[in-house]
């Protein structure tokens, strides 16, 4: 995590997540419940952290968890791009045609 030397780590499993000392100890109080298992999980530079699963992405604060924002969607193996810019995040879907019709 930004802002820690490199000492501090935010560990998942399934829906849950806490951030721990790189020698295993929890730092914070803060407890992560996800609304579904995220299978990707980014930093946000403006103190957020994004998880995505197969049916939304969601937002929350680094300090304490909340849930800041969802972003609903229906095919996650067609989201190619979440970008962060500006305190704004959105999201580039490409579906490309192999057969060529």
């Amino acid at each position: 995590m930004p802002n820690s030397n490199g000492m501090q780590l935010l560990l998942c499993y399934n829906n849950e997540g806490v951030y721990v000392s790189t020698y295993g100890k929890a730092t914070k109080s803060v407890f992560l419940q996800w609304g579904e298992t995220p299978s990707s999980v980014a930093y946000i530079s403006t103190g957020q952290i994004m998880g995505w699963g197969n049916k939304a992405i969601e937002i929350r604060s680094v300090d304490t968890g909340h849930l800041d924002g969802v972003f609903m969607h229906k095919k996650a193996q067609k989201l190619k791009f979440l970008c962060e810019r500006n305190d704004k995040v959105s999201s580039l879907s490409l579906s490309a045609d192999i057969n060529g019709t």
